[in-house]
């Protein structure tokens, strides 16, 4: 049966139905019992029909499709939310098209406008970051949810980790194993995501009493080559913490491989903490000690947030805050008072 290339109007004469009673039962819509809705989505499977979204949007005004917008597909965190957030809205007949920013934010609005000039049915957003794109969000006339970041103003629907926490107790560690002078490869602060991070960690300093260094604060993008650059720069340092935050673990993979050609062995030379546990953390010659943001229960409801709003327009909004948690492997270790490595 599956040679042919079956339509809905197909499926309707198979079955005697109307052809709006087939689509509603291919879409989940409501109108149509349970045992119908099992009998057409069987006989669906049997000729394997494949729905036009395309058609089906022109048809309707508005294409089955969600934007997913990041900043680097490359990056293993973003690339665990996107698969998770995909398979999850494609069980519920909607196509995601992802859109790769490269962290720029002229980009990411451009892909925004998108969405509204080609009636995408919602829109999910993970490196959203200055005050122009919140403005463009508050107009945005569809279904759109902020993954991992937050503007002060935006009252829609969410799901991020609380990175003051995650800042805050990635801090705390280092502390509680001696380290007194400690360094933060931080990030954009235009970040929501860094800012928190940061103020968590100038936080923990704060209670336990212990100084903040600006030389030992560096700013960085989200990359792994920038993290090797940023090394270069720890290095030069004439006297150097014992201790590093750093943004996430991809920056974390390029510092150490910088770190390492020159001889600095973790955690005996230099403890390093990071954010994200990405698979590559946990691997043999890295064991990264890290934050886990659950990027799977991020993308569980990241899809659940957006779907809530296409089901119902009327929905309250949420803000959905997940509970980081510390993953120690072997870059810390406590400290051990010696020279300063020249």
């Amino acid at each position: 049966m599956k040679n042919k290339k079956y339509t809905i109007a197909d499926i309707s004469e198979m079955l005697g139905v109307s052809k709006a009673t087939v689509s509603r039962s291919i879409t989940g819509a409501p109108g149509v019992s349970d045992a119908l809705r099992d009998k057409v989505l069987k006989l669906v499977e049997e000729v394997g029909y494949q729905p036009n979204t395309v058609a089906r949007g022109l048809s309707t005004g508005k294409l089955n499709i969600i934007a997913l917008i990041l900043g680097d597909m490359r990056n293993p965190f973003y690339a665990d939310l996107a698969f998770g957030i995909q398979k999850l809205l494609t069980a519920h007949n909607y196509m995601v098209m992802i859109f790769n920013s490269e962290y720029d934010s002229k980009r990411e609005l451009e892909f925004i406008q998108l969405t509204e000039q080609f009636h995408f049915a919602g829109l999910i957003l993970i490196t959203a970051q200055n005050k122009e794109i919140s403005d463009k969000l508050k107009q945005l006339n569809l279904p759109k949810v902020l993954v991992n970041r937050i503007f002060p103003d935006y009252d829609g629907d969410s799901v991020l980790t609380d990175n003051f926490q995650a800042g805050y107790e990635a801090a705390l560690h280092l502390i509680e194993l001696g380290h007194k002078e400690i360094g933060f490869i931080a990030g954009h602060l235009y970040s929501s995501a860094a800012t928190h991070r940061f103020e968590g960690y100038r936080q923990a300093l704060r209670n336990y009493s212990l100084p903040f260094f600006e030389e030992y604060v560096f700013h960085s993008d989200l990359k792994m080559e920038t993290g090797y650059e940023l090394s270069k720069s720890f290095l030069a340092l004439k006297k150097r913490p014992t201790a590093m935050l750093c943004i996430n673990d991809m920056t974390s993979l390029g510092f150490m491989d910088g770190c390492k050609e020159a001889g600095i062995r973790f955690p005996d030379d230099l403890s390093l903490v990071s954010f994200d546990n990405i698979a590559l953390a946990s691997s043999y010659d890295v064991q990264l000690t890290t934050i886990n943001q659950h990027s799977e229960e991020m993308s569980c409801e990241a899809a659940r947030l957006i779907l809530k709003q296409l089901n119902d327009n009327e929905s309250r909004p949420e803000r959905i805050i997940l509970k980081p948690s510390l993953i120690i492997r072997k870059t810390t270790g406590p400290y051990m008072d010696k020279l300063n490595i020249k």
